[in-house]
């Protein structure tokens, strides 16, 4: 294995170190590997409400995602169950549980785009 490091600094204009980061760039041979390095998590915990769809390789839309959500539609007025029931007609959908992160994001620009003047379609 094969490793290098550099080292950045940040300075005042007169020279005066403020922070100093060293970065290690390691080489290493991924041939015949079964197990990954002992430094490497590979676990299965869920954070947040991030689980996987019904296509089994989709994560659902996040709690952060579904709260900026609500919180667009309340700066348009539109709050509570009425916004729930909106977004559940926005996407389609049963529940709001039943939405991807993709989906999500891409409403999430749709209605931003809606807010600065663009056209948001039903």
């Amino acid at each position: 294995m094969e490793t290098k490091a550099k080292v950045f600094e940040v300075r005042t204009a007169e020279g005066k170190l403020i922070v100093s980061f060293s970065v290690t760039e390691k080489t290493v041979n991924t041939e015949n590997r079964s197990a990954p390095p002992p430094n490497q998590r590979n676990d299965n915990r869920r954070e947040g409400n991030q689980g996987n769809g019904p296509g089994g390789d989709e994560s659902l839309m996040t709690d952060a995602q579904k709260r900026y959500l609500f919180r667009i539609l309340a700066d348009q007025g539109i709050d509570g169950e009425g916004a729930y029931e909106h977004l559940k007609g926005l996407f389609k959908v049963g529940t709001l549980k039943e939405v991807s992160k993709f989906e999500a994001s891409k409403m999430i620009e749709r209605l931003l785009g809606g807010a600065q003047g663009g056209a948001v379609y039903d």
